[in-house]
């Protein structure tokens, strides 16, 4: 397959008729030289005009088929940046269409950010109240478990007993410096 400029040769029969014209016009030019008769330069002079009419109106015709070829592709032209610009115009449409949404999904994604964040401190207070809650309860159990074993160990009726003074606790049952060492 030619490639290049050459790709798309031009016809046989389209250099051929131009070809024709011209060497009809040049052998009866010469022949004008060589003949003396005026019947043959007469016969001659009709066959160098006929054949430049045939041509011309070959030409013309070839002419016209190319300028109906050349409007039609202009008109196919003119159809396609039509429907290009269409193409274009819709597609835009479409991108501002898709930022809209893009805007609105991101407006609604940090409303549900900032609700999630609300919710995690909301849940973390809960956290903390429920442990505190916890936490008192086992202080409170821990001292009624102690108080039962108290008053199990000791006599009913009897008072109870502050602990011997020692060198590591005060009367009052406080320590002393020598306790902490």
């Amino acid at each position: 397959m030619p490639r290049g400029r050459h790709r798309n040769p031009e016809p046989l029969h389209r250099l051929l008729t131009p070809t024709a014209v011209a060497g009809v016009s040049v052998a009866s030019a010469g022949a004008a030289w060589l003949l003396a008769e005026p019947l043959a330069l007469r016969l001659l002079v009709a066959l160098t005009a006929a054949a430049g009419v045939g041509g011309a109106v070959l030409m013309r015709s070839w002419d016209r088929a190319a300028g109906r070829r050349v409007a039609e592709l202009a008109r196919e032209r003119v159809k396609d940046e039509w429907k290009t610009d269409e193409r274009i115009a819709e597609l835009e449409s479409d991108i501002e269409e898709a930022r809209l949404l893009r805007a609105r999904l991101d407006a609604k994604l940090r409303a549900k950010r900032v609700e999630l964040a609300g919710l995690r401190g909301e849940h973390a207070a809960l956290l903390r109240r429920y442990a505190t809650a916890e936490t008192e309860r086992a202080s409170a159990l821990e001292k009624r478990r102690l108080l039962a074993l108290e008053a199990s160990t000791a006599p009913a009726g009897a008072p109870k007993e502050l602990p011997a003074v020692s060198e590591e606790r005060t009367g009052s049952g406080a320590p002393t410096p020598v306790g902490y060492a």
